[in-house]
């Protein structure tokens, strides 16, 4: 079985039919299904629907949890009860191409059978934006995480476009923190233990991700890092990653995350978040342009522009607050 698709059942009326439909309609049906339902199914209806997608699906594992339990605790479940060769989570809501699994396959044939710890995909964003999640890596190639650095540098801040090898996952023991949204800290650590990476060859988008507002602190984004970089120096890949993690961080906070920020249209939260970057990052910055061999390196036009006219950058931000 080639993967398991984990999706948490969080809202019987928000759109798991059309997540779970599109794993269905799957041209190539080697995969799982991990359903997990966080909420205790009280009314006959909850249940009937329940049993209705247990009987009906082949190759599904269905969860019903007690009480609500949160994101984290449903993955974790699911990684001890996965039999894929990888895993993937999905969000509610989200829909995977009908050809994920045979594009997948045609894709992985091309490597004769090399073992491939980590695959990140293009993915298409759709409610609060539609920019594609694509990269900056060599796509097609399988990077040697041992000596090869830049994945770790260009990892997107997503985990809805990655698939983990899941003998990985359960030979180290990673799992996700409760209560919190740790899912970056969960990518970053699986790639600590990793060999390889590859940033799939295929033009189309494997997935939708609707991207909407958090339902947890905006600030869990960045407040990660600091996990991030004790767990590589726990294990004592800090040194030569520095430079890449540094830029993964910088590029988050001042980049990705800022912009998210002003999608909520929250003029007290835009101006708490600009300030937390300055204070993180304005005196770093003289530093990071001359000697961070990533940001040297890098390709990124727009976070060059914004490195290097940071200033204006912040003041054009903090108006949006005024």
């Amino acid at each position: 079985m080639l993967v398991s698709f984990v999706l948490t059942w969080q809202d019987i009326e928000e759109n798991i039919d059309a997540t779970l439909q599109s794993i269905l309609d799957q041209s190539d049906n080697d995969c799982e299904i991990i359903l997990i339902a966080d909420k205790m199914l009280e009314s006959n209806e909850q249940l009937s629907i329940s049993r209705k997608y247990f009987w009906d699906i082949e190759n599904i594992k269905i969860v019903i949890n007690s009480s609500i339990q949160g994101a984290s605790v449903c993955w974790n479940t699911a990684i001890d009860l996965a039999d894929g060769e990888y895993i993937h989570f999905i969000s509610q809501g989200d829909i995977i191409n009908p050809n994920f699994i045979s594009l997948l396959k045609k894709e992985l044939a091309k490597y004769d059978n090399k073992e491939i710890d980590v695959l990140e995909y293009t993915t298409q964003l759709t409610g609060l934006s539609d920019k594609c999640i694509d990269t900056l890596l060599e796509k097609g190639k399988i990077y040697n995480l041992n000596n090869e650095y830049q994945p770790f540098a260009y990892l997107s801040t997503s985990l809805s476009n990655k698939l983990f090898k899941t003998n990985l996952l359960k030979e180290f023991g990673f799992k996700f923190r409760r209560f919190v949204r740790y899912d970056m800290l969960f990518a970053y650590k699986v790639l600590g233990q990793a060999n390889s990476y590859l940033f799939l060859n295929i033009n189309e988008p494997l997935e939708e991700m609707n991207l909407q507002k958090v339902q947890y602190s905006v600030f869990d984004l960045v407040n990660q890092w600091t996990h991030i970089l004790n767990y590589f120096r726990r294990i004592g890949k800090f040194k030569p990653l520095k430079d890449y993690l540094n830029y993964a961080y910088y590029k988050t906070m001042i980049h990705i995350w800022l912009w998210n920020i002003k999608k909520f249209d929250n003029k007290l939260l835009i101006k708490k978040s600009a300030n937390f970057a300055i204070r993180k990052f304005e005196d770093k910055r003289e530093d990071f342009m001359k000697n961070n061999k990533a940001f040297l390196e890098t390709e990124d036009e727009r976070f060059k522009e914004i490195i290097k006219g940071f200033s204006s950058y912040m003041k054009n931000l903090l108006k949006l607050a005024k």
